[in-house]
């Protein structure tokens, strides 16, 4: 993958998450204690940032530092949701746990009774 591609996906989805937020480039900059205009040239492709920048603006908007490099095409898999839920469990305390289970545990029910209603 060129460094090009790597920008690119890169500012495409540092956009696409501040901007499910609700966020301008101004409060992206204020949260990772940067100017404004840093911010516009990472997503313009003009600045590629260093680690240690991609990972406060990870943090900032709460997602790991590596979801920051993933395609949308990888980001929508379902192997990769799988294996994200499943992290997320893992890293849950067992008082989590206890809240996620009944939830998943109801969803799982429920798409198995309408997957055997369609069937029938």
């Amino acid at each position: 993958m060129s460094i090009a591609k790597d920008s690119s996906i890169l500012a495409s989805r540092i956009r696409t998450l501040r901007n499910s937020r609700g966020w301008t480039q101004l409060r992206l900059a204020k949260e990772v204690n940067v100017h404004p205009g840093y911010i516009s040239r990472i997503e313009s492709c003009n600045k590629l940032p260093t680690l240690y920048m991609i990972s406060r603006i990870a943090e900032a908007l709460e997602v790991e530092s590596y979801e920051l490099l993933l395609d949308d095409k990888k980001l929508k898999s379902p192997d990769y949701k799988k294996e994200k839920i499943i992290s997320i469990v893992k890293e849950s305390s067992p008082a989590n746990i206890n809240i996620y289970f009944p939830l998943i545990n109801a969803l799982h029910k429920d798409r198995k009774r309408a997957k055997s209603k369609d069937t029938i």
